[in-house]
């Protein structure tokens, strides 16, 4: 209070000098006084504008008898563009895990498809054809998708097939994906389109003997590098990768020179239910440090899009693993494929990788939902190219499941090798798209006390024990009630050991009502010393404070299950427009009942991605887990004893609340494993006697006035021996803090002392 009035003072004193010295320098005639203007009058006025009427109609006479003297010029006619003529050619057919349309524009890939998924809308629904097909994946569509407000729309299944194209300014066709463009100069920091938009040479596709499929397609660039550019795909049919080789070929008779290309990334990635959509689009930078480590970075769409590109990745002395765009379930990488331990060892070619948005810079990113903006990277490679030997480099592009692990749990016809798998998963690193630490601090903080390295394995556990009992039951939310059911049976002995203790901490706290409020009453201007009294009477009748530990200790040991199987559940490609009874997709909500799109702040377009935002849909699974979770705290919540209790109990009602809005767009999958585990938890309760709580003594409850000794039989079990040696230490450490708080009223100095009074009375 008194710096707030010394400030005040300081600033009126300087008010007041400054409105003194602004008076003093108008008085003295130090500022400059404004110059009257004369006023003119109506004569004046309309001199005036009589002049300026007759200057006009001078200079339009000029500029009329000018025009006439030119001769005149024939009608512009519009000159249409002239259409461009490009060709896609097919990679892969009938049993192949990946199949591709190639373009001849920029020699990229127009189209990827994963027969072996199916197609979602924007509502997180399947997809089907007109006549009830299903419609496969299409990992990277190759047609514009115009993305309207709502998101109850008709989906536009891309339609594109092989053979030559005509492409106008009408043409709903996107550029092309995985295209190569070269830089000017090596200093340039902005490549040249040429090599992404002009048509490349190509013999069309082959059939290997070994049953793969390739496509080659080339192109020149004169001064001043006089090169040819080769780009091989190779595609086999049980693979998740398209192999991509680029040789850069120096003509004969030319000087060695230093060269720089850059590959683009996928275009038009979709994303699964966007109003539920914890992950929209991603992008992924691995690498490995020269220790071996597996690093990875991590940038969203929207903040590329807010920054209308993502930050300048160096490698350095690193090894690029991969650069990838990935959705919550999918992901397409592109990692250098370095087959022998000669190229492994070679000089990093790869300087640095850029995330773009593909907004048109003419444009600005939608201010509202900018997390669902198109991205892509870009791969940056500096080689010195001479005519002696061509350079190549090799690389995989991997298309399918963001959780590459998944590919060994796939069986029958979808199988794939195991070895091909570790192949992504450890020589390429694909296994950090999902399996890394959360980008945030948490995450970090997370990383150091090796948490992150625990949630991983237990996701990793979830997974191959829910194909396991899939495998079993043949339906996937039949697998999580067995999940659940297991969990529960593991946690049952430490669980069943709170709940005894949590409805012996309620049968003491009821019996010894009548005496709190004695404490209360005794200590009602002291807190501090009611509080020690109120733990010493329940300690002294058989409560020990060490058992609300125990709460927390087997939600502790729960966490990572849980944990692990909200990841499992965010990852799983299985559990991916999986039914079961109504609900049509177990990896999003159950969309019970469709309420629209035009409730204010709950279910309008523009609210998407706020917290308040709750989608179109009413959730009846996420209402169900929340209500059994307050019933069942209800239950084992022992009543309040003191106004700071019962403030901490509103609080925890209040927290279930916000939970409750949190939780209601979780996937119903995730909704079910907490449905069974509260009903499991009810009947558990329901299960298990009330304690027969006699206190010490007598059996009757030991007052704040009498101590008598405790008739109980001594704890058995080594657990038990450490509670009752805690609980010794307690009342040890009750007892040091009294006599220190009767030490600290012995030395108040404030305290009257008559000693003291008499030796002052002495003196005088």
């Amino acid at each position: 209070m008194r710096s707030n009035t010394f400030n005040f003072l300081i600033f009126l004193a300087l008010a007041t000098g400054l409105g003194g010295l602004f008076w003093y320098a108008d008085r003295v005639g130090w500022l400059p006084k404004p110059v009257p203007q004369k006023e003119l009058t109506e004569e004046e006025k309309a001199a005036s504008k009589a002049k300026d009427e007759e200057a006009a109609k001078k200079r339009e006479a000029e500029a009329q008898a000018k025009k006439d003297a030119e001769p005149p010029q024939p009608a512009a006619v519009p000159v249409p563009s002239a259409p461009v003529n490009i060709e896609l050619i097919p990679l892969g057919g009938e049993g192949f895990y990946n199949r591709l349309l190639l373009s001849t524009r920029g020699g990229g890939i127009q189209q990827i498809m994963l027969p072996e998924f199916l197609e979602s809308d924007r509502l997180g629904r399947e997809v089907k054809h007109p006549d009830g097909r299903p419609v496969p994946l299409f990992l990277v569509p190759g047609t514009v998708t115009q993305r309207g407000m709502y998101l109850k729309e008709p989906f536009d299944i891309p339609d594109l097939k092989p053979g030559p194209i005509t492409l106008t300014e009408a043409s709903n066709l996107t550029e092309p994906s995985y295209t190569l463009f070269h830089y000017p100069t090596p200093e340039d920091k902005n490549p040249d389109p040429f090599l992404g938009t002009v048509n490349w040479r190509t013999d069309g596709p082959k059939v290997l003997p070994t049953g793969e499929h390739q496509a080659t397609f080339e192109a020149d660039l004169d001064e001043p590098y006089f090169i040819t550019i080769r780009k091989i795909y190779t595609l086999a049919p049980k693979d998740y990768h398209v192999g991509l080789r680029i040789e850069i070929v120096k003509r004969p008779g030319t000087a060695r020179a230093k060269f720089r290309y850059q590959i683009s990334g996928p275009r038009g990635m979709p994303v699964d239910g966007e109003w539920y959509a914890s992950v929209s689009r991603v992008s992924l930078v691995g690498w490995e440090t020269p220790k071996g480590a597996l690093k990875r970075e991590y940038e969203d769409a929207a903040t590329i899009a807010i920054n209308r590109g993502g930050e300048k990745f160096e490698v350095g002395e690193n090894r690029l693993k991969y650069a990838a765009i990935a959705t919550q379930y999918f992901a397409s990488a592109l990692a250098p494929d370095n087959g022998t331990e000669k190229d492994k060892n070679a000089r990093n070619p790869f300087p640095y990788v850029r995330s773009t948005t593909e907004v048109p810079f003419d444009k600005l990113a939608d201010k509202n939902t900018p997390q669902f903006e198109d991205i892509t990277f870009r791969v940056v490679c500096e080689v010195e190219v001479g005519p002696e030997k061509p350079v190549s480099h090799n690389f995989a592009i991997y298309n399918g499941p963001s959780k590459v692990r998944l590919l060994k749990l796939l069986e029958g016809d979808r199988a794939v090798d195991p070895g091909l798998v570790d192949h992504y998963l450890n020589d390429l690193g694909l296994k950090t798209i999902t399996d890394y630490r959360s980008p945030t601090t948490l995450g970090l903080i997370a990383d150091k006390i090796f948490w992150s390295d625990i949630i991983i394995m237990f996701t990793n556990v979830m997974h191959g024990l829910l194909y396991a009992i899939h495998l079993v039951f043949g339906d996937w939310a039949l697998s999580i009630i067995g999940l659940t059911v297991m969990v529960r049976l593991l946690l049952f002995l430490p669980s069943r050991k709170q709940t005894q203790m949590n409805l012996r901490m309620m049968e003491v706290q009821k019996k010894l009502q009548p005496e709190i409020e004695k404490l209360k009453e005794k200590y009602k201007d002291d807190f501090h010393t009611f509080n020690r009294e109120k733990t010493r009477l329940m300690m002294q009748n058989g409560f020990n404070p060490f058992a609300m530990m125990g709460g927390c200790l087997l939600l502790f040991a729960q966490m990572p299950i849980m944990m692990g199987l909200y990841f499992c559940l965010q990852e799983s490609v299985f559990f991916r427009l999986e039914p079961f009874l109504w609900i049509n997709n177990l990896s999003a909500p159950d969309m019970t009942v469709w309420w629209s799109e035009k409730i204010p702040y709950l279910s309008t377009p523009e609210n998407v991605g706020s917290f308040y935002y709750l989608g179109p849909f009413l959730n009846v699974l996420p209402i169900c887990a929340v209500s059994l979770m307050m019933y069942q705290q209800a239950k084992m919540m022992p009543p309040p004893t003191d106004e700071q209790m019962a403030a901490q109990q509103r609080m925890m009602k209040i927290m279930m609340i916000v939970i409750a809005v949190m939780f209601y767009k979780v996937a119903a999958g995730l909704a079910l494993y907490f449905i069974i585990s509260s009903l499991w938890g009810i009947m558990e309760r329901r299960l298990i006697p009330k304690a027969s709580d006699k206190p010490a003594g007598d059996g009757g409850v030991i007052s704040t006035d009498g101590k008598p000794e405790s008739t109980e039989p001594k704890p058995k079990g080594m657990l038990g021996r450490f509670k009752e040696r805690m609980q010794q230490k307690m009342e040890e450490l009750q007892k040091q803090a009294e006599q220190q708080s009767a030490r600290q009223h012995r030395n108040d100095p404030n305290r009257s002392n008559p000693i003291r009074k008499d030796k002052r009375k002495r003196k005088k």
